[in-house]
């Protein structure tokens, strides 16, 4: 038997393989820090190697790498069997597949191979499970002519004369374009980039696939950089103001040799300019990390080379194992597109090459530095020069230094290569704004070597770009034109499917309805495939589905919705999209009786659906009106929809009034003139029972309130509280028709009006939605009017602020209807109509409410702006004091209700009200109060045996204390009450009749 010494030295003889860009050997052939002994292992009789298969594109970058292991029986191993072995291997290798089944071992382990022709037959045999040797591309022929029917229905001579055109329109504005490029930049634009332009241009929706799905590249990356300057309208954007056009799309580290053309995924496609004056000789990418290298010599190049490295081996499109066919299918269509494109591609090479310093072919193969395409001379290129390694190192200083002056010497002596080579390294360093890499760290000295070098090699255009692009370093690939007026900005198709993709799927009740782009299978389809745009009719394919919430069973269908949008703006159209996207819940409650059919039904189909009056719900009416100009006019259109012929807004709100509310604007104001009136006058005596009761300041803004809310019409107030489900409450009922002068029940506490076992004794109720939802003024100080209202919820235990006044939060609530808050309201037009009017109400008071805020915010103590700022502390807000609030006590490891602590909470409390009970004897409250209220707030309602009342005594004693401390003595009072009647739950102080 053979010895691994043996078996390495006989496979070095023929590793590697190399054939059309892969190549095959030993892993450790890959690897500078491996020896062939490591990818050899013997154990026992069985003999294992590790092998390497590398896939590259032209370009000469790795595409793919494959990593396997396989194993011989090493008694079969002889020394002219393995050497037949591997000749045979290595005849064989070009007519393989790329898989890691190559190595055949089991051709090895057959006796009847002996000599490397029996081997290469052998390797050249399909394996008897492999009963169709054919290609993947010839087995999927069939499935591609399939394939074809939707993708290019009308064939490819309509395809043919797409490009065709596509070429005219490009050629025909080359010279424009060519002339801004180098009166812009100094820099001479070849034909073959009119070529890419054309050629991106003149794709189909399914052509685009391919790029757009697997390098990332789409008809908005391709509209980025210099490329763009061939669209219609590119000549018609003015420039930013005080930006500089040659820093359009540039990042801080791409040299002043690249001209950015387009953009992809991550990466920056551009032209390489080693001298002005001559055409480039190629084109390069810019990966994330700024590293640049050669595509080919032109882009069209590229693409055509990769999409055939795909076609030829699809694995490469494998997921999991099994190839995605779909993604072949879109490959080869854009293989097709690029293959017709060739002819056009040669017409115009051989002009560009003439024009050319170096042919690509030479060109590539020169100045390949560490941060990619370096740049060559007459003299060669700066490639042999030792460049400092990690520039921002430490250790690295004084090195940098030294090759800083060693280049300066160079240069001047007349040799710019080396000053070029460093000042391009030190200048591609920088890194990016704004993250933790970007570093100016010998950026002075990078742009005086390459403007120095520019100038000695008679580049000025390099010069200059270099110097514009050091004054704007922080400039990150940014557009140095203003984006077209999306007012006046026509509807294409490009516009037509990004906006659709921004907006659908409609999505309402978490996914029970649904309305986007799907396949007939239920998967999620790419928008451009499902939009056309021909003639200025544009036509979307969408799929609504309704799934049942119970089940997940769903019931759908496809519809069609088409526009005419000759005239229509991109402004325009996103307004409609987000129109029909606030209606689409309005428009989906009515389908619901036929949803019911379809369910019902399995025979129930067409007819169903033609009876919900889809393709009317969103037809032309809307768009065809020019009154409808924003979303909100579009969603209004389409909630009326059938019955009222797609109205506009105001037509709507003005039919509503008068069928609702009808009353004219003289007879408003005089209502509600006399509410406020009303108001005012109780005011003083009103204000007056409340300190007298509770000893708290009553802010006027109540009585605005009161007045808001007795101001509505009965349609209005029925309206309201359907709504919000909020009624006056409170000591708002004092300002009443005979309020002051009903009767407390005989021993009731009016300070427990309506109060609740948990309730802070700094609420003041004003409102309420039953008795889980209340709104209360909030008395840090019971001398100073409140600084705001405060929302409490009793069944989730938690208080949040929601304004400075009451009318605050309904001019927040009535907001948030109109303005179509998804899933606040439900957003009904008939909910919006009613907000609308409300909305009208409350500024009727408007003028009011500013005199009256101004007058309580002199007596405030707290701006609400300061207060409200404060979280709340676990399970209560903090109350304020001259020290600071007492959201800094720490209150290690407390639960929000101590009724449900651990037993090892519990065993800290006495601590904490020790700690408490020193710090108020030291005269600091806050702790005291902090602890006190959060006892307070623990009480456990409603009462269970389980869980009796804890540390209840003392979070009076607390509160009491801390409060008295304060000056504070109305809140102790009212909590003394609160404690002597603590299963009080919501119940008026006064008698029924009063």
């Amino acid at each position: 038997m053979l010895t691994a010494h043996q078996i390495e030295e006989i496979a070095l003889r023929f590793f590697p393989f190399e054939h059309d860009g892969v190549t095959f050997g030993l892993r450790s052939l890959f690897y500078q820090d491996k020896s062939p002994s490591d990818d050899i292992e013997i154990e026992g009789d069985t003999l294992t190697l590790t092998y390497m298969l590398v896939i590259r594109m032209p370009d000469g970058s790795i595409s793919d790498v494959m990593e396997f292991a396989r194993t011989y029986d090493l008694t079969k191993l002889t020394e002219e069997r393995w050497v037949a072995y591997l000749e045979g291997f290595q005849r064989a290798f070009p007519s393989l597949e790329h898989d890691p089944g190559v190595a055949r071992e089991e051709a090895f382990d057959d006796p009847a191979n002996v000599t490397a022709d029996d081997f290469e037959r052998a390797f050249l045999t399909p394996r008897p499970e492999d009963e169709d040797d054919r290609t993947f591309l010839e087995k999927t022929e069939e499935g591609y002519q399939a394939y074809l029917q939707k993708a290019r229905p009308k064939g490819k001579e309509d395809a043919q004369r797409r490009r065709a055109e596509a070429v005219d329109q490009c050629m025909a504005r080359h010279a424009e374009v060519a002339a801004r490029v180098e009166q812009t930049y100094g820099l001479l634009l070849p034909k073959h980039a009119a070529l890419t332009w054309a050629f991106f241009s003149s794709l189909s929706p399914y052509e685009w696939r391919a790029p757009a799905q697997r390098l990332g590249i789409g008809p908005s990356t391709v509209s980025s950089g210099v490329l763009s300057l061939y669209s219609e309208r590119a000549f018609q954007r003015p420039l930013k103001e005080g930006f500089d056009p040659r820093m359009h799309f540039v990042a801080p580290a791409f040299p002043p040799e690249a001209l950015i053309m387009f953009l992809g995924d991550f990466h920056a496609f551009a032209l390489f300019y080693d001298d002005p004056a001559y055409l480039p000789s190629g084109a390069v990418v810019y990966d994330m990390e700024d590293k640049s290298r050669w595509m080919g010599e032109t882009f069209l190049d590229f693409f055509r080379d990769w999409a055939r490295e795909l076609v030829k081996y699809p694995g490469l499109l494998s997921d999991g194992g099994k190839i995605d066919e779909t993604a072949f299918f879109n490959v080869r269509l854009f293989l097709e597109a690029l293959e017709e494109f060739e002819a056009y591609t040669e017409q115009v090479r051989e002009e560009d090459r003439a024009r050319m310093r170096w042919p690509y072919s030479e060109r590539a193969q020169m100045a390949e530095l560490r941060s990619g395409v370096g740049i060559c001379t007459d003299l060669g290129d700066g490639a042999g020069f030792e460049i400092p390694s990690d520039i921002h190192a430490a250790e690295s200083q004084e090195a940098v230094t030294q090759a800083v002056a060693r280049a300066r010497q160079l240069l001047a002596e007349g040799d710019p290569r080396y000053a070029l080579a460093l000042g391009r390294e030190l200048h591609c360093a920088c890194g990016v704004p704004d993250r933790q890499n970007f570093s100016t760290l010998w950026q002075a000295e990078a742009l005086s070597l390459m403007v120095a070098a520019y100038e000695a090699l008679g580049r000025g255009a390099l010069a200059r770009k270099a110097e514009v692009h050091h004054a704007n370093r922080g400039i990150f690939m940014k557009d140095a034109y203003k984006d077209a007026d999306p007012a006046t900005e026509p509807l294409g198709f490009e516009f037509a499917v990004s906006l659709a993709g921004d907006y659908f799927p409609f999505l309402i009740q978490r996914g029970e309805y649904k309305l986007g782009f799907e396949t007939a299978d239920g998967q999620a389809a790419d928008p451009s495939d499902c939009i056309q745009l021909q003639d200025g009719i544009l036509t979307l394919t969408l799929a609504f589905t309704h799934t049942d919430p119970e089940d997940d069973s769903a019931v759908g269908f496809f519809v069609t919705a088409q526009y005419d949008v000759k005239n229509v703006s991109v402004q325009r159209f996103r307004a409609f999209l987000a129109g029909w996207q606030k209606g689409f819940p309005d428009i989906a409650r009515r389908w619901k009786p036929c949803i019911e059919r379809l369910r019902a039904d399995d025979n129930a189909g067409q007819e169903v659906i033609d009876a919900m009056g889809i393709r009317d719900m969103w037809s032309d009416y809307a768009l065809a009106d020019e009154a409808n100009t924003t979303e909100e006019d579009f969603a209004w259109a389409i909630r009326d929809g059938l019955q009222n012929g797609g109205r506009n807004k105001e037509q709507q709100y003005r039919a509503y009034l008068e069928a609702e509310h009808p009353s004219d604007a003289e007879q408003d104001e005089r209502r509600w003139a006399a509410a406020l009136e009303t108001a005012l006058l109780r005011f003083p005596a009103v204000a007056a029972r409340v300190e007298k009761t509770y000893g708290f300041r009553l802010p006027k803004h109540v009585a605005l309130a009161w007045a808001y809310f007795s101001s509505l019409t009965e349609s209005e107030a029925r309206g309201f509280r359907e709504l919000f489900s909020i009624d006056p409450a409170g000591v708002m009922e004092l300002f009443e028709d005979g309020g002051l002068d009903r009767k407390v029940k005989e021993g009731f506490d009016e300070r427990l009006h309506q109060v609740q076992p948990c309730d802070a004794p700094e609420y003041l109720l004003v409102a309420a939605a039953g008795p889980d939802h209340r709104l209360a003024l909030v008395y840090d100080d019971p001398s100073c009017t409140p600084s705001g209202v405060m929302l409490v919820d009793n069944s989730l235990h938690f208080q949040v602020w929601r304004g400075e006044t009451l009318l605050d939060q309904i001019r927040a609530w009535v907001n948030g209807v109109l303005e179509d808050e998804v899933g606040a309201f439900h957003c009904r037009k008939d909910e919006m109509l009613l907000a609308r009017r409300l909305l009208e109400v409350l500024d009727g008071f408007a003028e009011h409410e500013a005199r009256i805020r101004r007058e309580d915010r002199a007596a405030m103590r707290w701006s609400y702006a300061e207060r409200s700022a404060v979280d709340p502390k676990m399970g209560i807000f903090g109350i304020w004091t001259e020290q600071g609030d007492s959201q800094g006590i720490e209150l290690a490891d407390a639960l929000a209700k101590y009724q449900d602590a651990a037993d090892e909470v519990q065993a800290k409390l006495p601590g904490w009200i020790a700690r408490a009970k020193r710090e108020l004897a030291e005269g600091d409250p806050r702790y005291a109060l902090a602890l006190g209220r959060e006892l307070h707030a623990s009480y456990p309602w409603p009462p269970q045996d389980e869980r009796p009342p804890l540390w209840q005594a003392e979070a009076l004693e607390l509160m009491v204390a801390g409060y008295e401390a304060l000056g504070r003595h109305a809140l102790a009072r009212r909590v003394e009450a609160h404690h002597a009647h603590r299963s009080l739950f919501d119940e008026s102080a006064f008698e029924a009749d009063g």
